[in-house]
C-alpha cells in the first residue's frame, strides 16, 4: 500500500532544503506539513494521493496533482 511509486521522483525545495518525493505515501506525509496555502490544488493533491494508496486512482494521476500543487506553491525543484 505505501509503496505506490510515482512515475518519477518529485524534487521539492523549501527554505533551501530539498525533499525528494517518490511515492504516494511520501506525498501524503509531505502534504501534512505543507509549507504554503492549502487551496484547491493542495486539496486535490491530497485526495488523489490518498485515492492512489487505496487503489482507486492511478499513481500517474496522483503524481500530476501533486506536482501541480507543488508548482502552485512555488516549491517544485
Amino acid at each position: 500500500m505505501s509503496n505506490i511509486r510515482f512515475p518519477a521522483p518529485v524534487r521539492l525545495i523549501k527554505h533551501s532544503q530539498e525533499n525528494v518525493i517518490a511515492t504516494a505515501w511520501d506525498a501524503v506525509e509531505f502534504l501534512r506539513r505543507w509549507p504554503a496555502r492549502r487551496g484547491n490544488a493542495y486539496r486535490r493533491a491530497l485526495q488523489h494521493c490518498l485515492d492512489a494508496l487505496d487503489g482507486m486512482l492511478s499513481p500517474k494521476k496522483a503524481y500530476a496533482s501533486f506536482t501541480a500543487a507543488a508548482r502552485e506553491a512555488g516549491i517544485l525543484g
